[in-house]
């Protein structure tokens, strides 16, 4: 939930839209007599930035405010029933060991993961 710098839901409907600017998967939604922030979509597609394909794709761990890590993505099927490696679960890994099991391309080269 995207709230205001002081917990509290927005008053004006447009506060939160600027608060959810450039987050995808957000809406925006009343909340406690104003408007605040939310994750509609639960699980979205991780894109390579290298080769455009998605492997992976995002878990609840997932928050596009903080750095990618290995717990925020987890391998998609048919690769996962293929036997292909899923990335370890380790939430304190940082966003460089996020690879694309097919090119070998960084999926978070800046610590933000490519999601839609």
């Amino acid at each position: 939930m995207i709230l205001s710098a002081k917990g509290e839901p927005f008053k004006a409907m447009w506060r939160a839209q600027e608060a959810i600017e450039g987050k995808p998967g957000y809406e925006v939604v009343e909340y406690k007599g104003g408007f605040a922030g939310s994750n509609k979509i639960k699980t979205m597609d991780v894109i390579c930035p290298g080769c455009g394909q998605s492997y992976h794709g995002t878990t609840s761990s997932y928050s596009p405010d903080k750095d990618a890590s290995p717990a925020m993505i987890q391998l998609k099927e048919p690769w996962l029933g293929w036997g292909w490696d899923d990335l370890g679960k380790d939430p304190s890994a940082g966003y460089g060991c996020l690879v694309c099991p097919d090119c070998g391309s960084a999926l978070a080269p800046s610590g933000t993961l490519t999601v839609k």
